[in-house]
């Protein structure tokens, strides 16, 4: 396998599994999602469902007390909250689950986006469907960091003799065809730790996605991404965001704040345990300071005392406001930083748990001045009425991409660097061209742009 500075490649459709565990979707037919969160792990089993769609089987969630922002610290804690919700579906379904696609995030992860050649298509004269689907690879200088690892390698745009913005290139004649390239990293030290949670759970990783990404698949509509959209995907532990553009994703980046900032605000103010402290944000806390009224109290626990104290629910509502305008700063930050398009056609989608906040949409609104919508998950085939909630988008999401996206790279297409297996009208195709352009370097198929 490839290295590059430190860098160890699991790239889209690669499998980081390495224990002889079959996938799960060649011995039953279904596909696993799992969730590994700051607060909870949710497990989804499900199958495809026509051609971008899925079907959910089962589904579990349990609480989680090993990660903090998003990160694995207590790799028991994490792989027995792991086990107890595998074992959940796996009552539900009827079968043991052996593997699944797992969820990755944290602060820890980066993104670059880098041009590289395609050699093949340089030599051959003529692009075919090899080309595309291949692997790229690794430029030299993507990380100047040691120790870091490619979650995903996401071609964006194509750029044929110097003319870029090309979508699909496929069958046009060219000797220089460069391909732009999202690169999703992250750090080995902090994946390893997920990688063990999930060994010591019995569970193999047929592949890492980035949740931002999976959340994207299940919230964001073909015209927004096509436009313009931040997807802000708030979390327990972060807030991840990702752009998309001209229907791609063309940015990546972790805010340090989730829903456990706005709780723990609460905790430290009044001297509370954090449950408590959870309890009231859920309940009364809001970012508009007008649903409380000016009498209105709450009762609060005080920590190694059997008092309770009472609090101006306006005060909860204060706090949360501040933590609200700071991460709503933030997220303007990571909007200019993305450079994804005009004000007037962006849409901000907010996601995640933590995105149920009561006022926080109107909040991030006002302070973007832009238009903010709910990020509720709206996928093809039948999906349970619970699991079409914000808190459920990223597992939702995963599985989407692991029955619709993933394609499993095989012995064979993995020593030729290739993606995936040719079959059906498109291999046949791909054969075609590949024949053709042997014998007619400048013929038949050297249309590009109007020019033949």
């Amino acid at each position: 396998m490839l290295t590059q500075k430190g860098v160890v490649p699991v790239v889209v459709g690669e499998s980081p599994n390495t224990n002889g565990t079959h996938h799960q979707a060649a011995e039953t037919g279904t596909v696993v999602a799992i969730d590994v969160g700051t607060t909870k792990v949710c497990t989804i089993v499900g199958r495809k469902s026509g051609t971008k769609g899925i079907q959910v089987l089962a589904h579990s969630t349990v609480p989680c007390h090993g990660l903090r922002k998003g990160n694995v610290v207590d790799v028991d804690a994490t792989a027995e909250a792991v086990r107890a919700s595998v074992q959940e579906v796996e009552h539900a379904v009827g079968h043991r689950i052996k593997s699944a696609f797992v969820g990755v995030t944290g602060a820890h992860v980066g993104f670059e986006n880098r041009w590289g050649r395609l050699e093949a298509a340089a030599e051959r004269g003529v692009i075919i469907a090899d080309d595309l689907n291949g692997h790229t690879k690794w430029p030299a200088g993507t990380s100047d960091e040691p120790g870091r690892k490619l979650i995903h390698a996401i071609k964006m745009s194509y750029s044929l003799d110097g003319e870029s913005g090309i979508r699909n290139p496929l069958g046009m004649h060219s000797r220089d065809l460069e391909v732009e390239t999202h690169y999703v990293t992250g750090a080995i030290s902090f994946i390893r730790k997920l990688m063990q949670a999930m060994e010591k759970a019995g569970v193999g990783v047929d592949s890492l996605v980035l949740e931002p990404l999976a959340s994207g698949l299940a919230v964001l509509t073909p015209e927004e991404k096509e436009r313009g959209a931040l997807l802000v995907d708030m979390g327990g532990g972060t807030t991840d965001v990702v752009g998309f553009k001209h229907g791609h994703i063309c940015y990546t980046g972790v805010i340090p704040v989730g829903g456990y900032q706005f709780t723990n605000d609460i905790a430290l103010t009044f001297n509370t345990p954090y449950e408590a402290a959870e309890a009231a944000k859920l309940q009364h806390a809001s970012t508009e300071l007008n649903v409380a009224a000016l009498d209105e109290e709450i009762s609060l626990p005080i920590k190694g005392s059997d008092v309770l104290l009472r609090v101006p629910r306006l005060d909860i509502c204060q706090l949360t406001r501040e933590r609200g305008q700071e991460l709503a700063r933030m997220i303007k930050l990571q909007l200019d930083d993305a450079r994804i398009g005009e004000p007037s056609d962006i849409h901000v989608v907010l996601t995640g748990g933590a995105s149920n906040l009561p006022g926080l949409a109107r909040l991030i609104e006002r302070t973007l001045a832009i238009r903010v919508r709910p990020g509720v998950p709206s996928v093809r085939g039948t999906i349970p009425e619970e699991l079409k909630d914000p808190t459920y988008a990223t597992s939702v999401g995963i599985l989407l991409w692991a029955a619709t996206e993933y394609v499993p790279v095989t012995k064979e297409s993995n020593n030729d660097s290739h993606r995936g297996v040719e079959a059906g009208p498109k291999a046949l195709l791909s054969r075609l061209i590949r024949r053709v352009g042997k014998l007619m370097p400048y013929g038949l198929f050297a249309a590009r742009k109007g020019r033949i």
